[in-house]
């Protein structure tokens, strides 16, 4: 793969499907077409269509089908009925050009009061272009919402700690195990990325976990994450954390020019 500075979600799908083991928390994507929209559908329950280049939950799609028919959801609020496949192919294209589309099996995340949410790791290079681990977050979906991206969906920000006990009961011990995992997760996924030629100094990894425990791979990030969802926790650790390797890989990369 060529260097890049921002990788498309689809060409992000290809890198990792090529390692052993992190192809295993991929959900299952294609280039949106009427056979893939089709056949999604009639293999899963729901599943989601986004814009390859689209970030922070901008025009997502979630899609199902019903006794009827199939029925979608734009981002949030009410859902839409169409009756046949090709309606609804239509519909959620919506114009865009051909292979600027993907379709993605929906993961069945944990939630808390009825509401999914995913988790951001983020992983970013100190002075030293060494990967450290920066914080871990909660993201919960607003009411309505089909996406867990806050400023987005109209949700909120929690700890993994209330996360993972009001979702899935699990005490202490549990959860140390579950953050471990997850920031072994988001080492691999951006020493990987690096390996094979993508030019990234920070990262946001997007993970889920669904209601029996496993680790899905949502989205990463690899190009310019956000950091101010961070300064919603009332502990500001995690937030004063990634400005402080922000402004010392800047410092350090200003001094070696």
């Amino acid at each position: 793969m060529a260097s890049k500075w921002d990788p498309s979600k689809w060409e992000i799908q290809e890198l990792y499907s090529r390692h052993p083991e992190l192809r295993k928390l991929l959900p299952p994507m294609a280039i949106l077409t009427p056979h893939s929209l089709s056949k999604f559908l009639h293999k899963y329950k729901s599943v989601y269509i986004k814009g390859r280049h689209e970030h922070t939950g901008s025009g997502i799609i979630k899609a199902w089908k019903t006794e009827t028919g199939y029925r979608y959801v734009r981002v949030k609020g009410a859902p839409v009925d169409v009756r046949s496949i090709d309606e609804l192919y239509e519909k959620v294209k919506d114009g865009r050009s051909a292979r600027s589309v993907l379709i993605q099996k929906t993961i069945d995340l944990a939630t808390m009061d009825g509401r999914p949410f995913s988790i951001r790791v983020q992983v970013m290079r100190d002075r030293n272009r060494v990967w450290r681990y920066a914080g871990m977050i909660v993201k919960v979906a607003g009411e309505d919402s089909v996406v867990t991206n806050v400023r987005r969906g109209g949700g909120y920000a929690a700890t993994i700690e209330h996360a993972l006990a009001r979702s899935l009961g699990y005490g202490p011990l549990k959860t140390r195990r579950v953050k471990r995992k997850l920031i072994d997760y988001g080492y691999q996924l951006v020493r990987y990325a690096a390996k094979k030629g993508i030019r990234t100094h920070e990262a946001g990894l997007d993970l889920g976990i669904d209601r029996d425990g496993n680790i899905w791979v949502i989205e990463a990030n690899l190009a310019y994450p956000s950091y101010k969802l961070f300064d919603r926790l009332e502990d500001k650790t995690y937030y004063r954390r990634v400005n402080r390797l922000a402004a010392e890989y800047k410092l350090a990369k200003r001094k070696s020019r």
